[in-house]
């Protein structure tokens, strides 16, 4: 599973570039991959935790204020608590935001894709009652993100091993087997356009 990149990387850089992430984001990546933070998070010395994201010294206050305000908006949701450790003041991430990175990280997720497909469909399908209608709809957006494609209302299809994926879904929605399953075909009528969506040959 996506975890943040070493500070210092160029992938750490471009991450804090992009600013279709949040910086709240960031600060759970951060706690999830390292499971507790000092509160000198905001202090000037942060820079070793955050040191990709270091920039010139004009811009250094700006940046620990919005740090500041992300730790102040993720504590306000119940995504992280603050408390004291050893006689000093720390940042937890909570079973709430674990959870929620791991909605985010599921969102990014991406299949590997094989060198060269081996001709079989991995189609899943989905029965989710009615008093889990917000699972359902994760589910389709998870699917959607991974690539999959769409053939009914509850029947998606992709060409690729996609187990572990199904693995890191079913965890996180809390469904089993029963609620979504795999079926791996050969053979698929009229499937040009399949083949064609996801570029096969």
């Amino acid at each position: 599973m996506d975890v943040l990149p070493a500070p210092g990387s160029r992938a750490a850089r471009r991450l804090i570039r992009n600013k279709r992430i949040p910086l709240q984001t960031i600060v759970l990546r951060t706690l999830f991959a390292t499971g507790i933070i000092s509160t000198a998070l905001i202090a000037p010395n942060a820079v070793r935790l955050f040191a990709y994201a270091d920039r010139a010294k004009a811009y250094r206050g700006k940046f620990y204020d919005r740090v500041a305000q992300a730790i102040w908006r993720l504590k306000r949701r119940g995504l992280i608590i603050e408390e004291e450790k050893n006689g000093k003041r720390v940042v937890r991430i909570t079973e709430k935001g674990k959870a929620e990175i791991q909605r985010v990280l599921l969102l990014d997720y991406k299949i590997p894709a094989p060198a060269l497909w081996d001709g079989k469909w991995r189609i899943l399908i989905f029965d989710v009652r009615e008093d889990r209608r917000k699972t359902r709809e994760m589910l389709r957006v998870l699917l959607s993100r991974a690539g999959f494609l769409r053939l009914q209302d509850s029947v998606w299809i992709y060409p690729y091993p996609c187990d572990e994926f199904v693995a890191l879904v079913r965890a996180h929605l809390k469904s089993g087997v029963g609620e979504a399953r795999v079926l791996v075909a050969e053979i698929i009528e009229a499937d040009r356009e399949l083949r064609k969506h996801f570029n096969l040959s």
